[in-house]
């Protein structure tokens, strides 16, 4: 392989000077043409592409440094070697602004010119190896491609990339498969398949299939198998969640005898952990409320607002026993909440498990709130979604409602041995309400200062020291207020108020009705309540 050449010089003696001294290096250098001035030099350029250009400076018309800036831009990659009889500085450094190797100056000395013939000889194999290199690594990256962009998908929705640093390091990674940006949308397919069925792992992989087909060649999409679910990670500025979402649940239902429920998720900036647990709720939920649809948060949060409220007093009250940590009250009226729901629903099982889910989902917030989940268990309300999806009586709903319950209470517990003074202070509070409880007075027996001491129980138990001692009183006065032994006095008097008229405003307050029209709804009437 020889190196084309082109001469460019004004005095024909030069040029044939140049080109003899090309002819008898033996390097591997050819000389394909000969140019007067600077528009020939430019025109010859465009004609014979060189590989390399010996250009005189001082020419008539256009000068050599003009040529050279207008060659460039039409052969970027071309090397140029400057000749000249003017030992001037500044025409040197106008010549390597414009990517010229090396300078010559005349006479040219032979020694010198085969010398600069063997500086671009080895820039010339220097350039070829990286461009070997450079195409072996880029075989080497596409046939990791799929790990690679798996990798990055996993790494956003683990919540991997929260620093600009870890960005950057998943960016660069994207950059090796000509990415230049991450994935601002989730799509999270789930299968609406039977999991006892022996046959629902490689149904799981059919769909996996029909994705990766499906996709093809989309360089900017991202996917990850995570077994139980199919994670695709897009940007929504190049594609359409919606319209690939929908022609992959139309595939899947020209090619098997199932259907997909498909999530959207979208960030403003890059996907997260967060979406994608918002986004994997989603598409979970989905299948129980609809099966076989494309859903997104929007939908999701107006179907959870528009449901049935009829029971939300009782659902706000099992919310109260569980931020209390009363395992027993909470299981009670969790399993009467499910009796009513039968009962309600004249036996739908898909219209109870529809509001237990939701109504699990409200638990989980709540203790998460709390701080009772960790890391560790962060899985467990996902696996009583697919567990109450497998209920098929009113008996496996109760058993799936009590065991959730029960294993959310061994987190209590676990959350409980990490924080023991707040604890001590909610057991002390709940066996103590009836006492002046002031907060100086708490915080002196725990030897921690106020300020530092609401700031932890608040966060640990989720609510204010205040709220929390409230909240204990006023339930404790729903169950004496049920006696008609007592009078309303009495009753502020076992909760540790000593005004009864402040016992009044608080419990009304709390509760919606004053502590009179509270026992009228528990069916004591006026008289009865006179003779107390």
């Amino acid at each position: 392989m020889s190196y084309k050449v082109l001469v460019c010089d004004d005095e024909a003696l030069e040029r044939e000077v140049i080109s003899l001294i090309i002819q008898k290096s033996g390097l591997p250098f050819l000389t394909v043409g000969e140019a007067r001035n600077g528009y020939e030099a430019v025109e010859k350029a465009r004609e014979l592409k060189p590989d390399v250009i010996f250009m005189d400076i001082k020419m008539p018309g256009k000068d050599g440094l003009t040529a050279t800036a207008e060659i460039k831009d039409i052969l970027p990659q071309m090397k140029v070697i400057i000749t000249t009889a003017y030992d001037d500085f500044e025409f040197a450094k106008e010549a390597l602004r414009l990517g010229s190797i090396d300078y010559l100056l005349k006479p040219i000395r032979p020694e010198e010119f085969i010398a600069v013939l063997n500086k671009l000889l080895n820039l010339f194999e220097r350039e070829m190896m990286s461009r070997k290199q450079e195409e072996e690594l880029k075989k080497a990256i596409k046939k990791a491609e799929k790990m690679i962009k798996g990798g990055i998908l996993a790494s956003l929705i683990m919540g991997e990339a929260e620093k600009d640093e870890e960005r950057d390091i998943l960016l660069k990674q994207a950059q090796l498969l000509d990415i230049t940006s991450l994935p601002n949308a989730l799509l999270i397919v789930e299968p609406n398949i039977d999991e006892l069925n022996t046959g629902a792992v490689y149904e799981r992989y059919k769909v996996f299939k029909i994705a990766e087909e499906l996709i093809g060649d989309l360089n900017d999409v991202f996917l990850l198998n995570l077994g139980e679910s199919l994670v695709i990670g897009i940007q929504k500025d190049n594609i359409d969640p919606q319209v690939l979402a929908s022609a992959i649940q139309k595939k899947v239902e020209e090619n098997t005898d199932f259907c997909v429920t498909i999530s959207i998720g979208e960030a403003s900036d890059i996907i997260n952990k967060t979406i994608y647990e918002e986004t994997k709720a989603n598409a979970r939920l989905g299948r129980f409320f609809f099966g076989g649809k494309v859903v997104n948060k929007q939908e999701m949060d107006e179907l959870m607002k528009s449901s049935e409220k009829a029971d939300d007093e009782m659902e706000s009250r099992l919310l109260d026993y569980v931020t209390m940590a009363n395992y027993q009250e909470a299981l009670r009226l969790f399993e009467e909440i499910i009796n009513n729901l039968v009962i309600k629903s004249r036996g739908s099982l898909l219209f109870c498990q529809t509001r237990i889910a939701e109504i699990m989902l409200l638990i989980w917030r709540s203790v998460r709130k709390l701080g009772w989940v960790d890391n560790n268990s962060s899985h467990l309300y996902f696996n009583y979604l697919k567990k109450l999806s497998k209920a098929q009586s009113l008996y496996a709903l109760t058993e799936c409602c009590r065991n959730y319950l029960s294993d959310l209470f061994v987190l209590n517990k676990r959350f409980k041995e990490r924080n023991g003074i707040v604890n001590a202070v909610v057991k002390y509070i709940n066996e103590n309400y009836d006492k002046d409880l002031k907060l100086k007075d708490i915080t002196k027996m725990v030897y921690l200062n106020s300020e530092y001491f609401s700031r932890l129980f608040k966060k640990e138990v989720g609510c204010t020291y205040a709220e929390y001692l409230t909240r204990v009183r006023v339930e404790a006065a729903r169950k004496y207020l049920s006696n008609p032994a007592l009078t309303v006095a009495d009753v502020a008097r076992k909760v540790g108020y000593h005004d009864p008229n402040y016992f009044s405003k608080v419990f009304k307050k709390a509760v919606g009705v004053s502590p009179t029209e509270y026992r009228v709804s528990l069916g004591i009437t006026q008289n009865e309540q006179s003779l107390a």
